[in-house]
């Protein structure tokens, strides 16, 4: 009696381990790829270049019989370069192709300079600050996918407004501003990266009225952070 009862209990013992050995295991789960960052927050600076405004005369009509005006005096405007702030918010729609929001503000100074006065008076030149904001939107165009490349190089364009507030806001003038240009981005971790910007402006109407399209050059660099 006791050899087959302790042969029982030895088969008791060894069951529950062989049925948890010949139960199939639970698949593995896939890891979930990592969320693409896609908004771009970046903030710096750089130089605008200056802008020649033109020259006009200040005229009186004449009583003459060729009916030619009779000129007062001449200017002749421009925009000197100026420092600049700039701060930018993208968006990117696939990972080579972004939206970009961006503005910059600076404080050229701006210099009219009168001549050839009707009545012989020396020349003189009349100087002031301005305040000057350019608020665009555009594209850029990153000209790679290889995301192992120490500087990825990029295209842009866009358009927006140039605003420039004169001393004492006694005048604010809006124009056109159009740009497009290039640059290259280093991206210095998976969030976090910086980015050189250059662009050629044309400005027209506001500040620049009558004198047709006026092209200008900035320089930017920013540090960027995506979220």
């Amino acid at each position: 009696m006791t050899r087959p009862l302790l042969v029982l209990l030895a088969l008791a013992v060894m069951a529950p381990p062989a049925a948890a050995q010949s139960r199939p295991s639970a698949p593995a789960r896939p890891a979930r790829p990592p969320a693409q960052r896609r908004v771009e927050l970046g903030i710096g600076g750089g130089v605008a270049g200056g802008l020649s405004l033109g020259s006009r005369d200040a005229s009186l009509t004449s009583n003459n019989t060729s009916g030619s005006p009779f000129r007062l005096f001449s200017t002749d405007t421009t925009l000197a370069p100026a420092a600049v702030l700039e701060g930018r918010l993208g968006y990117r729609l696939t990972p080579r192709f972004t939206l970009d929001g961006t503005i910059t503000i600076g404080r050229p100074e701006l210099t009219t300079s009168l001549s050839a006065d009707a009545e012989s008076a020396p020349s003189v030149d009349a100087t002031e600050r301005v305040t000057e904001y350019v608020v665009t939107g555009g594209v850029s165009w990153r000209l790679t996918r290889n995301t192992r490349r120490r500087w990825i190089p990029f295209v842009s364009g866009g358009a927006g407004v140039a605003r420039h507030v004169h001393d004492g806001q006694s005048l604010i003038e809006s124009g056109v501003d159009t740009y497009f240009g290039g640059g290259v981005l280093r991206q210095l971790s998976p969030r976090t990266g910086v980015r050189a910007d250059g662009r050629l402006h044309l400005l027209r109407g506001g500040l620049a009225e009558g004198a047709g399209v006026t092209p200008r050059g900035a320089l930017t660099g920013s540090i960027f952070v995506t979220f």
